[in-house]
Formats: C-alpha cells, structure tokens, sequence
C-alpha cells in the first residue's frame, strides 16, 4: 500500500504544469546579470553562429522604372545565447521561454540593398522563442524593397533574376559569423503573383572585407499571356494590313487614304500601349523596336503610294523608260503571265504560218507598255517584299525573345 501511494505521488508530481511563478523564478535568475549590450558568448573571442533563413509569402511588385523588388516575408535567424542557459528540471521543468526582443541580445542585421534607410527588424512587440540550451529563434516579418538591376531586351518573354542582401551591419565577420543557410528561401502561405513566376530560388553566403554577407536569389519569369493577345497579335495584324495597300488597284482611289488609315492606328496604337511597355535608358525590349519597324514599314509604304499614283496618272504620250520596261516583263514572267493580247497574235499568225521569225520578232518590239502596267509591278514587287521580310523580321525577333 505504500509503494502505491509512493507511485501515486511521484505521477503526480512529474505532471505538475509550470506555474508563472516558475517562469517568472527562470527568468529572474538569467537576466539577474544579463546584458543586451554585450554578444551573448562567455569568451568574447569566439564568433557567434548565426543561421538565417528566409520564408517567402508574395512577391509584392517587380519594377522596371525604378529597377526595385517588393517581396513579403520573413527572416528565421538562430543563434546560441550562452548566457541564456538553464537546467529544465530546477524550474519544473520549463524548457522554453519567450522574450520581447528588446530585452536579449540579437544581432544587427540589416537590408543591404535596399530602397529606405537602415530600419531594425522586428519591432518592440516580437517574442523571441529560448530553449534551455541557450538556442535563440527571432522572425522577423517585412515588406522588403530591394534594388534589382533588369534587364527588358526580351519583354514580355524576359526572366529577372534579383538578390536580397542581409549584412551584419556593425559587426565583424569575426564577431558574428553568418553561416550557410539552413534552410535558403522557403515558402510561407505562399500567393502567386498576377504577373511573375518564380522558377528558381537560391542562398549564398559572403564574406568580404570583414563583412558577413547572406544573399537570397529570386529568378523571376513574367507571364506573357496578357502581353501577347493585347501587344505582339494586335501589332502583327496592323503590320500585315501594311501590305494589302498594294492589293488594292490604283483604279478604285483608296490607295492613299488606306496606307494613311493604317498608318494612324499605328500611331494611335503605340500611344496606348505606351504604358504597357517597360521603360528603361539601358536597354530597350525588342518589341519597342519591332513597333517602331512597322511604323517604318507604314511611312515607306506611304512614299511607294504616292509614287505609284504619280506613274499611273502620268500622260500617256510620254514614252516608259526602257527600266521599266524591263521591270514590267520580269514581273510577268515571274507571275508567268504570257498570255497577253499581243502573244496570242502573234502565236496564232504563226501557227498559220503567216509570219516568219523576223516579223514575229518585230511584232513583239511593237508591243507597248502603258503606266498602268508599270503601277500593276511596283504593287507586285512592294507587296511580295513587304511580306517577306515582315515574316523573317517577326519571326526572327520574337522566336528569339522567346527563346531566352
């Protein structure tokens, strides 16, 4: 009977719950003659090992103008506080406590590329969590802005790729020792953005001059759908409609104004999509350039017209010049196109033999190109060039964007 209440007693006791009163006899005893002021190691030669890892929950903004990264998140750092250790069993066995950070030791690290001033982490309402073993945890939640150098040749098909640096401000390298990060850049209820994916994450640590640096890497891929059905489709389309102008015959007199109609949903176009397109004086995407080919391509289209209408109404007494002569009948030939009035004369005559070689060579010298015809070629060849090279200059531009 006695053991059993023996037994009895002893799980009771072994169940007992920490009061307050324990915690506030623990804490007592630590901070008793505890500084925050002095680095928590009793040889103060030793470097303390600070861990830091980096839980990300969104990706805020990714500016081209001001070349800045908005992410949302925080920081995980660990360290040993040697003067913050206990025996769990001398206070009913608490073997974890937590502290406002003000009142421990914690190391200095700040954003070393970012966009305000040096700020403190955390703020006079964090907790941070101490086990018995003197092992310190802080998370530390932010907004970070962080400078981020892009690079837009290739929008809206571009990835970025930016670093977030946490440097130990006033502390040597030899005084606090960042080491390699646990755990990199993990995710915290994550939420994707509109915008950007992210396909790769990385940590690296540096030391340098004395300083103990902890680089977190995004790489970031924007989403290029939106871009595409209301930039790149609405821009090829207008650019092709530059070369049915000279589909158009010269007879129907809406040469002129079509090329001109084009020509300003062009410029209309470019002035709204102006706000769309990244801006930046290092580099400039290739679809800005592809845009302003087009516009190119609207204006040269515009002096070929006008050109043209200039031959075709010219006087038909004037004689054709022997250049465009020579223009007009390759242009028949490559169109294949031999069945003309004259031809079928002459092929007919000679069936019935009532003409020899010279008479039929002298028929077709007589032949007579009009101005109308020579407007009819410079359509064939403007129109087979513009689509040429409109095909090669689109494909070659965004296959090799989208590539990247």
């Amino acid at each position: 009977m006695r053991i059993l209440l023996l037994n009895i007693c002893f799980v009771i006791q072994s169940v007992t719950p920490q009061t307050n009163k324990n915690v506030l006899t623990l804490i007592s005893d630590l901070f008793d003659n505890y500084s925050p002021k002095v680095r928590p190691t009793v040889i103060q030669d030793d470097p303390i090992q600070l861990d830091v890892s980096f839980y990300l929950s969104s990706v805020n903004e990714v500016s081209e103008v001001n070349e800045k990264l908005v992410t949302t998140g925080f920081l995980m750092l660990s360290w040993t506080d040697e003067l913050l250790r206990w025996t769990p069993s001398d206070y009913n066995n608490t073997d974890t406590i937590f502290v406002p950070q003000n009142e421990i030791w914690k190391p200095d690290l700040v954003l070393k590329n970012g966009f305000k001033k040096f700020e403190e982490l955390g703020g006079s309402f964090y907790y941070l969590q101490i086990n018995h073993e003197g092992s310190v945890d802080w998370l530390p939640f932010n907004v970070f802005e962080s400078r981020c150098s892009m690079d837009i040749t290739n929008f809206p098909f571009d990835t970025q790729k930016c670093d977030i640096k946490f440097v130990t401000w006033s502390h040597f390298a030899d005084q606090i020792e960042i080491t390699k990060s646990t755990k990199g850049i993990q995710f915290y209820e994550f939420e994707a953005n509109g915008v950007w994916d992210i396909i790769d994450t990385s940590s690296d640590i540096k030391k340098e001059d004395r300083e103990s640096e902890v680089k977190f890497t995004i790489k970031l891929r924007r989403k290029s759908q939106y871009f595409i059905l209301n930039i790149i489709l609405p821009i090829v389309f207008l650019g092709f409609l530059n070369m049915l102008v000279f589909v158009i015959p010269v007879d129907a007199g809406e040469k002129m104004s079509f090329c001109v109609t084009v020509f300003l949903a062009f410029a209309v176009f470019l002035t709204i999509i102006s706000t769309l397109l990244p801006t930046s004086s290092d580099n400039t995407p290739i679809i800005a350039m592809y845009l302003i080919v087009q516009l190119v391509y609207g204006v040269i289209a515009l002096v070929i017209t006008a050109f043209q209408l200039r031959l075709h109404h010219r006087d038909e007494e004037e004689e054709i010049s022997k250049y465009w002569v020579m223009v007009v009948r390759l242009q028949r030939k490559m169109r294949c196109k031999k069945a003309r009035v004259t031809e079928i004369v002459v092929s007919e005559l000679t069936k019935k033999g009532s003409l020899d070689n010279e008479q039929q060579n002298n028929c077709r010298a007589q032949e007579k190109y009009e101005w109308k015809h020579v407007a009819s070629t410079i359509d064939f060849f403007a129109f087979w060039s513009f689509f040429i090279s409109n095909i090669v200059i689109t494909v070659s531009m965004f296959s090799a964007s989208s590539s990247q």
